[in-house]
């Protein structure tokens, strides 16, 4: 793989070392060697769990995974755990989870429209494991009000709190189920989070979900105007779920390259828009810290399990691999513990796809294909591969020319 930078120069990805060097070294090189499939009986890296309390929420966000426009996702219901299930829950993770400090996701729907279960977690968890434990809530910020963000900042709760711009960015998307924005309810709680905890608000996450980039510089500028957001920086920016029921376009590599050069030359003209250097310290990471490697060693199997950190537990106390897989892919229940053997089927089912896909493709040790995609056919990983090479080669020319630029701290 290489690319030419705007000043003409040339760099070339060696895939097998890892290293981008000078010039054109476009030769052959030989088909990658994976590292053996190897059953596994144990998650021992496991110490984060995500509790999905509840499966209702007050908003119906146009691009919602749950929203019934997506195959093989669950719709928004009234399922909810309860206080037992949460007893059940940590009984398991008692004897099931080796390491310590035990990490809790509180996830949703919306999990703060079950604020009294939200505050029987915290209550029973910090009970049981003293300080050894940490949590952080995933919410739409509708519902915080001052008391409950008295109460979850006083116990050390984090706020991952989804915001995708300012007002009219964010409510064209993120509306109730008549339609109205939600913006204002979540920027009144910002707002008294700053004002009252202004350090609380460097620890919080700030996580923007956008069904286009195309206005990403606009975007950038509003928040940066904003007198309350302007110096907090999104935490994570996602694009959406590939929704193949209703068409996944294949990207094309110049239209991507020119569209992020011509973001490129708006964020060396304002370093100071914390969105656009969010955006850029996300497409440059995985260059900036990839690992260098010998010639020919073998390449490690890119997918969570067995090496995850985490397991989601859903309302009905079924265990997934994270809150992405769909039901269709549990492996266990609280009741009987992790299925081994289903577990090991949904890595070998990726693994296969994977030792026969990728053994001549370029973008394999940057790849981000997960799990997931054990879900989708033949055809939908042949989109999906291609749009991952594209965006391997476009992040790699950003980061060539952003080093060439002096934009790189």
């Amino acid at each position: 793989m290489k690319i030419q930078t705007r000043s003409g120069n040339i760099y070339s990805y060696n895939k097998q070392t890892g290293e981008i060097v000078g010039g054109d070294i476009s030769v052959q090189l030989p088909m990658w060697r994976f590292a053996p499939f190897v059953y596994f009986e144990s998650l021992p890296e496991v110490d984060s769990f995500i509790l999905g309390l509840t499966e209702q929420c007050n908003l119906r966000c146009t691009y919602c995974c749950y929203s019934g426009n997506y195959a093989n996702k669950r719709v928004h219901n009234t399922s909810s755990m309860d206080s037992g299930g949460v007893d059940e829950i940590f009984a398991f993770i008692d004897s099931f989870a080796s390491r310590r400090p035990i990490k809790f996701f509180i996830y949703g729907g919306e999990p703060l429209l079950n604020y009294n279960l939200v505050e029987y977690v915290i209550d029973k968890a910090r009970k049981r494991w003293n300080n050894d434990v940490s949590f952080t809530v995933s919410t739409n910020g509708t519902t915080l009000t001052k008391e409950r963000i008295d109460r979850l900042v006083v116990n050390n709760v984090i706020l991952a709190v989804s915001i995708d711009g300012t007002e009219s960015f964010h409510d064209r998307y993120r509306v109730d189920a008549l339609g109205n924005g939600s913006y204002s309810k979540l920027y009144e709680a910002l707002s008294y989070i700053k004002s009252t905890y202004p350090e609380y608000t460097k620890k919080m996450s700030l996580i923007m979900t956008l069904a286009s980039f195309d206005k990403i510089a606009e975007i950038a500028e509003a928040w940066h105007n904003d007198e309350i957001l302007h110096d907090m920086a999104p935490t994570m920016m996602n694009s959406l779920v590939p929704n193949f029921t209703q068409g996944v376009d294949r990207a094309d590599y110049e239209e991507v390259k020119e569209f992020y050069n011509t973001l490129l030359d708006t964020y060396e003209k304002h370093q100071d828009w914390v969105v656009l250097r969010k955006l850029f310290e996300s497409c440059v990471a995985y260059w900036k810290e990839r690992p260098i490697f010998e010639p020919m060693s073998a390449v490690p199997m890119a997918t969570c399990l067995p090496n995850n950190t985490k397991l989601y537990i859903d309302t009905n106390l079924q265990i997934g691999v994270c809150e992405k897989m769909s039901d269709n892919y549990r492996i266990g229940s609280i009741k009987d513990g992790i299925d081994w053997n289903k577990a090991n089927d949904i890595v070998r089912n990726y693994y296969n796809r994977r030792v026969t896909r990728c053994k001549n493709c370029y973008a394999v040790r940057m790849c981000n294909m997960c799990l997931t995609a054990i879900e989708y056919t033949d055809e939908q990983w042949d989109v999906l591969c291609h749009n991952e090479q594209v965006y391997t080669r476009v992040f790699m020319y950003v980061f060539c020319e952003m080093a060439e630029r002096g934009l790189i701290k």
